[in-house]
């Protein structure tokens, strides 16, 4: 191994700890102030008569007031597959139904989407919005719980999950995000009234849908929430290019700069392969890979922004293997549905945009191959069904599956060389102090 090719293969080993260890925000949680006038809870009876209600802002709230409450909910579920499940061994609580309750809390008015949306969509603040859903009225009582789980998607543009608390008094009740709390142990209990004053406030925990989380057990009192289903959603005003970088998108446009002037890296082009980091609720056969492109969240929203912000095209992609043969598209079905019977894999694959991944390995007679170098592996978090009934042709198959990958043309290396000289003069300065100094 040369020279040139270890520094390489350093700088491509520097790009992939960056994209996977850069960390871009995933959760959020605080406190909003309540107005003692806007605190009420509004829920029918379940013998017709006038509707029950619980002031918050009363902060004589006793348990005997909940348990009015409690008393009209019916008992929790989750989601199993495409079932809702009843086990109170894995979850144990009530709730209600968004027909079956009025609350005089805003979302929209309390300010809580604004932080939310400066947190999670960091990088998006220009062209995208979060549009919350209200879910469900859960409540939790003494010895109520539920165990480590993910949100259950239901529909494709969800992005994250809101929690709001009520003022109660209670202990216990942690929401523990990520794996056994290893984001943010959350003891709403200790938020709900404030430090000075022992006014009522809310407090509030966002995250993204795919993470685990858990609810430990409440010891006594009643923990109360709103849970919101938080859905991603164009705006009409068009991105606006910043001109600073926040510190981990500058570490990873540095660092692709690195990349980009390697004269031994992809020296007459092609492209840079990332796979996904995140799981996202989609639909494969009503699948917009335009749209989906711009709904990335966290480190791989980071990676588009990054390949955007030095001038790379950048697009979500489906990657597919069968015997050895690689190819990428820019679609998950062929909207022709001419017959499959009599065409091949290679004739399929490429009415959907797709083109073969060149190998050294295999012989192709296919010259229009493209050269991929993988940054971070593919993996099978986000698989795409092609749909491809090929009943009788040489590969006897039924259907065939694909991943969702990032993808950024990789120009070669004149052009990159140009590209990095003329956006990033400074990086280029001080990767040529860098590459002096290590070869002192």
């Amino acid at each position: 191994m040369d020279a040139e090719e270890s520094t390489s293969n350093a700088v491509l080993e520097d790009l992939k700890t960056n994209v996977l260890n850069v960390v871009a925000p995933s959760f959020c949680s605080g406190t909003l102030p309540l107005d003692r006038s806007l605190g009420s809870l509004f829920f029918k009876r379940g013998d017709g008569s006038d509707p029950g209600m619980i002031d918050f802002a009363n902060v004589g709230l006793q348990d005997g007031d909940i348990q009015k409450l409690v008393d009209v909910c019916q008992q929790a579920t989750f989601g199993r597959g495409d079932q809702d499940v009843l086990d109170e061994s894995y979850r144990k609580a009530w709730k209600l139904d968004t027909s079956e309750f009025s609350t005089q809390f805003d979302i929209i008015r309390s300010g809580v989407m604004n932080i939310i949306h400066d947190q999670l969509l960091h990088y998006e603040k220009n062209n995208m919005k979060l549009e919350p859903h209200l879910y469900k009225l859960n409540i939790y009582g003494p010895g109520s719980f539920f165990k480590p789980h993910v949100d259950t998607p239901r529909s494709q543009d969800l992005f994250a999950t809101l929690v709001v608390v009520f003022p109660t008094v209670h202990t216990g009740g942690n929401l523990l995000i990520g794996k056994e709390g290893s984001l943010l142990n959350f003891d709403s209990s200790k938020l709900l009234f404030d430090s000075e004053s022992q006014s009522p406030q809310f407090a509030f925990a966002a995250f993204y849908s795919d993470i685990e989380h858990e609810l430990l057990p409440v010891e006594s009192g009643y923990r109360i929430t709103l849970t919101y289903n938080l859905h991603l959603a164009e705006t009409q005003v068009g991105f606006t290019k910043s001109i600073s970088l926040d510190p981990p998108l500058n570490t990873l446009v540095v660092t692709l700069c690195a990349l980009m002037v390697a004269k031994d890296v992809l020296p007459t082009g092609g492209a840079l392969g990332f796979g996904l980091l995140y799981k996202y609720p989609v639909d494969p056969k009503d699948l917009d890979l335009a749209q989906f492109t711009r709904a990335l969240k966290g480190n791989d929203a980071l990676v588009r922004m990054a390949c955007e912000r030095i001038g790379l095209k950048v697009a979500v992609k489906v990657f597919y293997n069968w015997n050895y043969d690689e190819y990428i598209a820019d679609n998950t079905q062929d909207e022709r549905r001419q017959s499959y019977e009599e065409r091949s894999l290679s004739q399929i694959l490429k009415s959907i945009g797709g083109r073969r991944i060149y190998s050294p390995y295999y012989y192709t007679t296919d010259e229009d191959t493209l050269s991929i170098l993988w940054v971070t592996p593919k993996k099978r978090m986000v698989p795409a069904d092609a749909s491809f009934m090929t009943y009788g042709n040489e590969y006897t198959m039924k259907y065939l599956y694909g991943d969702l990958v990032l993808v950024a043309e990789f120009p070669e290396l004149k052009e990159r060389l140009e590209i990095v000289s003329t956006k990033f003069p400074q990086i280029v300065e001080e990767l040529k102090l860098k590459e002096a100094s290590a070869d002192e």
